[in-house]
């Protein structure tokens, strides 16, 4: 009988022995890959979650705060801008992916009736115009405080279009696809009322209506119409620009620009202030990166955990195995004596102990991995289930709506990564099985049989 027989029929013969070694290796082998599972997920959700939030700064004009004759607080902007050859020069310091110039005016019509505001008249019926390139990307969709529910969103290859509120809409029986006449306005006050600084009219330009958005939130203060929440019309740039009568590419509004990794958006702002090309005392930027820090420390710890519970998984599974292997080993050094003193090898010996434990842990590991599936699969589910960030992609912006990361097994390995853990572990349960195995290999059949009486 060779060793590969005789491994064999050991196995059958002792069941109970071979079974609980299965045992034993099967679940270290499902806890190893369900930890080596929960930190690769932390660190795959760490960049979607970076990725799908992004992380945006914004460069704005300073304002400055003066008290007019009544008493009463005035902000202006001062007269500065910023040109598309400087947005180009901070697109060029790498990984900012979008930006988004916004400029705001005001603008009436002959065929609108604006929601009414505080102090309403013929005169000051008007409301807010919002000019930029992806109207997705505005403060309220992003927030959603306002959704998009007919229609789509404005992108940069727009030209004539505009977005109106739902009330709005409704008031004055509008749908997507029609068009009126806009013409220039701006807000103002003379004697406690409300007006238009703009009594002759010359800039006109004609709109289409391409999308309607529902606002989520109520606005109750006091506001003139042009300050209602409701009459915010969001349009390309070039409508503002006519209306204006004002050059392309020169934005008197704020300027936003974003990034994919948050954990950069420091850096590419420092960046950024190195420019000579923007008068930074005019100027200032803003950074927000999506509440992602307070997630990404959570994330941190889960990770730094694990990996702590790895170390000691590997050493304590090691350290079980390799005594188990020893006192299996023990147990068999009468066979291994009588082996001896029959002729059989030394290295016979070994290769038939070895070959019965490799089998036994091929087996275990095989089915190990068909169990760790439905073990990662739950605990994938239950940690990070409920975590979805919406994505900051180009459909997300061109199309203005949000996309949610598919609801994958995060901690799923791939099969690199689960061959390089199981070979791991074969070579460490074959060293611990030699080790054992050289322990009695050392001794001489005689001193062998003499431990056995």
């Amino acid at each position: 009988m060779n060793f590969t027989q005789r491994a064999f029929a050991y196995i059958s013969r002792k069941k109970g022995k071979t079974v609980s070694l299965f045992l034993v290796i099967f679940v270290v082998a499902v806890f190893l890959i369900s930890c080596f599972g929960v930190l690769k997920a932390s660190e795959r959700l760490s960049r979607d979650i970076r990725t799908s939030l992004g992380a945006a700064f914004y460069i704005r004009a300073n304002t400055e705060v003066s008290m007019n004759e009544k008493g009463e607080t005035e902000v202006k902007e001062n007269h500065v801008h910023i040109t598309q050859k400087e947005i180009d020069e901070i697109m060029q310091t790498g990984e900012i992916k979008y930006y988004n110039p916004i400029n705001y005016g005001f603008a009436k019509s002959d065929t609108i009736q604006f929601v009414q505001g505080d102090k309403h008249t013929a005169e000051n019926n008007m409301g807010k115009v919002a000019a930029l390139r992806f109207s997705a990307l505005a403060p309220n969709f992003t927030d959603e405080t306002a959704v998009l529910v007919e229609g789509k969103h404005i992108t940069e290859t727009d030209n004539g279009k505009i977005l109106i509120s739902e009330q709005l809409a409704n008031t004055n029986h509008l749908s997507v696809g029609d068009t009126l006449t806009l013409t220039h306005a701006k807000l103002g006050e003379a004697d406690g009322a409300y007006i238009d600084e703009i009594p002759v009219k010359t800039a006109y330009t004609q709109v289409e209506v391409l999308g309607i958005y529902r606002l989520n939130i109520e606005d109750t203060s006091i506001k003139p119409t042009a300050g209602v929440a409701d009459n915010e019309i969001y349009a390309s740039l070039d409508v503002l620009n006519e209306l204006n009568e004002s050059e392309a590419g020169i934005y008197t509004g704020e300027v936003d620009f974003y990034i994919t990794d948050p954990a950069k958006l420091e850096s590419i702002t420092r960046n950024v202030q190195l420019l000579q090309s923007i008068d930074w005392t005019t100027h200032f930027i803003r950074t927000n990166d999506f509440q992602y820090s307070k997630i990404a420390d959570q994330l941190s710890s889960l990770g730094d955990l694990v990996k702590i519970l790895l170390v000691l998984v590997s050493v304590v599974s090691t350290a079980f195995l390799t005594l188990l292997l020893t006192m299996r080993m023990r147990g068999r050094m009468q066979e291994a004596g009588i082996l001896l003193a029959a002729g059989i090898s030394k290295g016979q010996i070994m290769a038939g102990f070895l070959l019965e434990v490799m089998s036994v842990t091929i087996m275990a590991l095989i089915l190990s991995y068909i169990a760790s599936l439905c073990v990662t699969g739950f605990l994938g589910h239950s940690l990070f289930g409920e975590l979805q960030p919406n994505l900051l992609n180009e459909e997300t912006i061109t199309a203005g709506i949000q996309n949610n990361l598919e609801n994958e097994n995060y901690l799923k390995l791939s099969a690199v990564e689960t061959s390089l853990i199981y070979f791991c572990q074969f070579i460490v349960i074959a060293a611990s099985t030699l080790v054992s195995s050289i322990m009695i290999m050392r001794l001489k059949p005689k001193e062998i049989l003499s431990k056995m009486s």
